[in-house]
């Protein structure tokens, strides 16, 4: 279904909403609480962002699939209302600055078969969960194996940074994006209006509508154990332990100038690779490191109130010792390693080798940052965890 055509940002919003009601059939978006975070991210678009049809369409696919999302929950919890009497208990929860291991130890985890976790493919449209053999016949699984085969044919820099398939766990920010109160779409589009707003949120509504997303997800297979990563919850650690107060959350670390010189590098190829040291590039470093220092601080803040609930990991040893680092979380969040388990997660480590790094090395300077910078924005995160200059891996 085409996106109806809009010749003004002031037009978006309901043409956003046309657009995701005849793509999907459906009409029910929800209560209105949504609205907020979706006018103030139009408003952005249109205060921050120039006019021209090209930035338009951009804006608007990246925006459209919250609405779509929120159409496809409404009606999961209307026709299967008991999910949300489902408890949600004690989930595993990946979180840290990206590129510190977070993918990796998610996807490792994962093998364990008493999780259970949020593929990519049923993110974008949540629904029950079909057992796997079902997979290949569900409309939202063949639409995101098309999308990945897009992905890798028209921007394989995209699936070289952050190859994830229709099939692998996924984070939880895509899901959470029915709220519009999101890191998401400003990672990708330079919307300082926006984030003056964004970053003073508390995403309670968030968290609320991610609980009951994974009650619908899980539905079939409520007696498994969420796993779920997403390195934004640093920002709002307050208020995922208000929402999941008995969750166990894995805290990934490493030396920030290595992190964030990673990070705005996956940043830019999302962005189209724009020239290191150009304006465009330079204009994605502040802001992550704005982001991240805001986040640590949080964090960290939360941190001292509850002890208990943490278990911190650096990428260095997570690539050294992978197998160590997964027992270590295991004994300290009094998980159940079986066999089987750690046999799954020795074949997928023999088949994902840490990748070598080869050709030109990000830097802070290629995106507006420097290492002084750096080291004096997040001076208090570096010094709790004790991070400097370690090997290297963007994995």
């Amino acid at each position: 279904m085409k996106p109806v055509e809009t010749a003004r940002y002031a037009d978006f919003e309901e043409a956003l909403h046309e657009t995701a009601r005849n793509s999907t059939g459906l009409s029910d978006f929800g209560g209105d609480d949504y609205r907020l975070g979706l006018r103030r991210l139009i408003e952005a678009y249109a205060t921050d962002l120039p006019g021209d049809r090209a930035t338009r369409a951009a804006c608007f696919e990246l925006t459209l699939p919250g609405l779509v999302g929120r159409l496809h929950s409404e009606r999961g919890w209307k026709d299967h209302p008991e999910c949300l009497d489902l408890p949600i208990e004690r989930p595993l929860i990946i979180t840290g600055i990206p590129r510190t291991g977070t993918t990796a130890l998610h996807m490792l985890l994962a093998m364990d078969p008493e999780f259970q976790g949020l593929e990519r493919w049923v993110i974008a449209n949540p629904t029950v969960r079909p057992a796997r053999a079902l997979w290949d016949a569900h409309p939202s699984y063949r639409a995101a194996v098309r999308e990945v085969a897009r992905l890798a044919e028209s921007r394989p820099r995209v699936m070289a940074v952050h190859g994830i398939t229709a099939d692998d766990v996924d984070e939880c920010l895509a899901l959470m994006m029915q709220s519009f109160v999101t890191n998401q779409i400003p990672s990708l589009l330079d919307l300082p209006t926006y984030d003056e707003w964004f970053l003073a949120q508390d995403e309670a509504a968030s968290y609320h509508r991610l609980a009951d997303n994974l009650r619908l997800i899980g539905c079939a297979e409520a007696e498994k154990t969420w796993l779920l990563k997403n390195p934004t919850h640093l920002l709002r650690m307050e208020t995922l332990l208000t929402v999941f107060p008995d969750a166990r959350i894995v805290h990934t670390h490493r030396d920030p100038v290595a992190t964030l010189s990673s990070l705005c590098g996956m940043l830019a190829a999302f962005r189209g690779d724009p020239e290191p040291g150009s304006p465009e590039a330079c204009a994605i470093g502040p802001r992550q490191l704005r982001v991240y220092k805001q986040a640590t601080e949080h964090t960290m803040a939360v941190r001292q109130r509850h002890p208990n609930s943490f278990h911190d990991v650096h990428q260095e040893t997570l690539l050294e010792d992978p197998m160590g680092v997964v027992g270590e979380i295991y004994e300290h969040f009094e998980l159940e390693l079986s066999s089987d388990s750690e046999a799954r997660m020795r074949r997928w480590l023999a088949d994902h080798p840490a990748p070598t790094r080869t050709g030109r090395r990000d830097r802070p300077e290629d995106f507006g940052l420097t290492e002084v910078e750096i080291r004096c924005g997040l001076a208090p995160y570096i010094e709790r965890y004790g991070l400097s200059s370690g090997k290297e891996a963007n994995r």
